[in-house]
C-alpha cells in the first residue's frame, strides 16, 4: 500500500502498529501530533530503507515503523 503524501505515510505507519514503539515497545494512547512545521511530537513513521537510498519507497507503507521521538533521534545519531 503506498501514500499520497508523508504525512498521511507517518499517520498509516502508526496506525498500523497501534501507536506502540517498535524499538522500545512503548504505547501511546493518542495518534499522532505534528506541530506548526510538521515535525511529530511523540511517535513518527521511520522509514526502514531511507528516502535517499531509496526514494521510490518513501511512501511506501510496508517500509516504515512507527517509532517514539526518542528512538527516532537515536536511530539517526
Amino acid at each position: 500500500m503506498k501514500a499520497t503524501s508523508q504525512k498521511e505515510w507517518h499517520a498509516l505507519v502508526c496506525n498500523r502498529d497501534w501507536y506502540r514503539c517498535q524499538k522500545c515497545k512503548k504505547s501511546f494512547n493518542y495518534p499522532c501530533y505534528f506541530d506548526e512545521k510538521g515535525i511529530n511530537q511523540y511517535v513518527c513513521g521511520h522509514h526502514i530503507k531511507t528516502k535517499g537510498s531509496r526514494p521510490d519507497l518513501k511512501l511506501e507503507i510496508d517500509n516504515g515503523e512507527c517509532i517514539c521521538d526518542k528512538c527516532h533521534k537515536l536511530e539517526h545519531s
